[in-house]
């Protein structure tokens, strides 16, 4: 397992692709944070809910998660697809090691590439932010820790976003398509499940205990703890039941 790990996080540093996404990720937290600055004073700041302080930016950057789990699909087609493609995953398999392994050291690469994508754009408005109109909140250990919890709560969040994705990249095998796939079914779909959500208070209830649905509950809750807790909770039951059902795929697939 550990060689294996390696040899995925050894694949990640190397990822071209990869790097130029967590660069415009950076970029882009740039362009939004001067966005914000253009608010200042604007009675229409409140209305379209534009956040100034570094501490309120950490938590409005959190809500982008499920768009930049778009972006973690070509990450997963990296991990997952390319090694079939080339053919690693079946001579990894031909010299002895076991599938079950060879799964959970993709799907761990996977969260890192997740995080990967995400740092930056959270702590580069944060930073800028809290440079140019200041951080808005005591800096304290507590605060500190929530920050901390949100984060890899909504990393988490991500990750069981991109669960379908994961289960396609082991089926279809191919990066394009996964790509495509995961385009359509993390950004359009769920879009219009979380806009039929808003429109309909039963089916925003039940959205709320879905990945799709805890990062909007997390925010209208300001981030609690116990509501940060829930999350990290339902969020791991999601990806226990993608991580167990693509698993149980891949045992079974015949590989060429």
């Amino acid at each position: 397992m550990n060689r294996l790990l390696k040899s995925e996080m050894t694949k990640l540093t190397r990822a071209r692709p990869l790097h130029l996404i967590a660069l415009l990720m950076l970029v882009l937290s740039v362009v939004t944070s001067l966005s914000c600055l253009s608010y200042v004073n604007s009675p229409k700041a409140e209305e379209l809910e534009i956040v100034f302080h570094g501490y309120d930016a950490f938590f409005s950057s959190l809500k982008d998660t499920p768009t930049i789990s778009v972006l973690a699909a070509l990450a997963i087609s990296i991990i997952v697809c390319g090694d079939f493609e080339n053919r690693t995953t079946q001579l990894k398999i031909v010299v002895g090691y076991r599938r079950a392994p060879i799964f959970f050291s993709k799907l761990i690469a996977a969260t890192a590439a997740d995080v990967i994508l995400l740092l930056p754009y959270v702590l580069g408005r944060t930073v800028l932010q809290s440079v140019l109109l200041g951080f808005g909140h005591p800096f304290t250990v507590e605060a500190a820790a929530n920050m901390a919890a949100a984060f890899f709560a909504a990393v988490l969040t991500g990750i069981a976003i991109n669960g379908i994705t994961f289960i396609l990249a082991f089926l279809l095998r191919k990066t394009v398509l996964v790509v495509a796939a995961g385009f359509c079914l993390v950004l359009l779909g769920g879009n219009a499940l979380v806009s039929f959500g808003v429109s309909t208070p039963w089916f925003g209830r039940l959205l709320a205990n879905t990945p799709l649905g805890l990062l909007r509950a997390m925010d209208a809750a300001a981030y609690a703890p116990a509501m940060i807790g829930k999350a990290f909770g339902i969020s791991m039951i999601w990806i226990a039941a993608f991580a167990l059902l693509t698993c149980r795929i891949f045992q079974k697939a015949e590989l060429k």
